[in-house]
């Protein structure tokens, strides 16, 4: 067998290259911030984000009195603070990146890298802000008598978007709510009679990644990071096993980064030698970055908990 050609240095075509792989695997993974108000946070400009969150004015239905001017209201509003963490992780692998052209092995490890943050970065999306949405529950049920059969139906659907028009949450531009849910509750969803398959709209729309459909002023998306939870342990439902469903309008949540530290991949190749590394006989593949993820208004997201069947 041929000897493989060997380098001192990363090349800038091939770290070009990983990159590219890296985040196509990383994307294809992040689902749940879809939707989201997302921002990049500047440098130097200290690590908390603030928010203000203003409350409606009252309605007005009195007249006015001829020649005189509107009454004064009071705007009433809240500060919602955003702390930005950093995240990250390594892998160590032999002195590899030194026999390299492009190759297929290296490939397969930069990719589980890059899914290792997408999934990271969709955990955090979930955990810091979707799961805090408002509950709402199959059949008239709640946590203390879910069962077998309380699944993600036509009219709990119905019902999830009712709480957010009555809450006045708004669609995003094409007037429509976005939805997020399970593998399980998938299977629910796609037998639905009047299910519109992305595939089908009948016009064209910028689709979110990993889009399914239309039901129900809904468009749904399919998160394949499930959360499953039990009942009430201080009932029998605790063997019941659910899984959250998640629709929201728009501004519900945000995402945030920082410009000067975006989550991104990092090699240090075996060439590179220090005392950490004092033979070349590794390489570290990382990833790392700052993030924050937030609930900006629990009422505008409807988190559904559902049963698989």
């Amino acid at each position: 067998m041929a000897d493989l050609n060997t380098t001192a240095t990363l090349s800038p075509e091939i770290m070009t290259y990983y990159e590219k792989v890296f985040l196509a695997r990383a994307e294809y993974e992040l689902i749940l911030d879809q939707g989201a108000q997302k921002r990049t946070h500047g440098t130097n400009s200290g690590r908390a984000i603030n928010f203000t969150r203003y409350v409606p004015l009252t309605v007005t239905t009195t007249p006015l009195g001829e020649g005189c001017n509107p009454s004064l209201s009071n705007i009433n509003a809240c500060t919602v603070s955003v702390t930005l963490s950093e995240y990250g992780n390594s892998t160590q692998h032999s002195k590899l990146l030194s026999l390299v052209s492009i190759d297929e092995n290296m490939k397969e490890k930069v990719e589980l890298v890059g899914q290792q943050m997408g999934e990271t970065i969709n955990r955090l999306t979930r955990t810091l802000s979707l799961d805090s949405g408002s509950a709402y529950y199959a059949n008239g049920h709640d946590s203390s008598d879910q069962a077998a059969g309380d699944t993600l139906s036509a009219s709990a659907i119905r019902g999830m978007v009712k709480n957010l028009e009555l809450n006045y949450a708004s669609p995003y531009k094409d007037g429509l709510f976005l939805g997020k849910t399970n593998p399980y509750s998938k299977y629910s969803l796609l037998g639905d009679s009047t299910w519109v398959n992305a595939k089908t709209y009948s016009d064209v729309k910028n689709l979110y990644k990993g889009e399914m459909g239309e039901l129900y002023q809904v468009r749904w998306l399919l998160n394949k990071d499930s959360l499953c939870e039990n009942g009430d342990s201080s009932t029998a439902a605790c063997a019941v096993a659910v899984y959250s469903t998640y629709v929201h309008g728009k501004d519900a949540f945000g995402t945030f980064k920082l410009s000067g530290d975006m989550p991104k991949l990092y090699i240090i190749p075996s060439s590179q030698i220090d005392s950490a590394n004092p033979a070349g006989r590794r390489t570290l593949i990382s990833w790392a970055g700052t993030y924050a993820a937030k609930l900006l208004n629990s009422a505008w997201i409807v988190r559904g908990k559902f049963t698989a069947s």
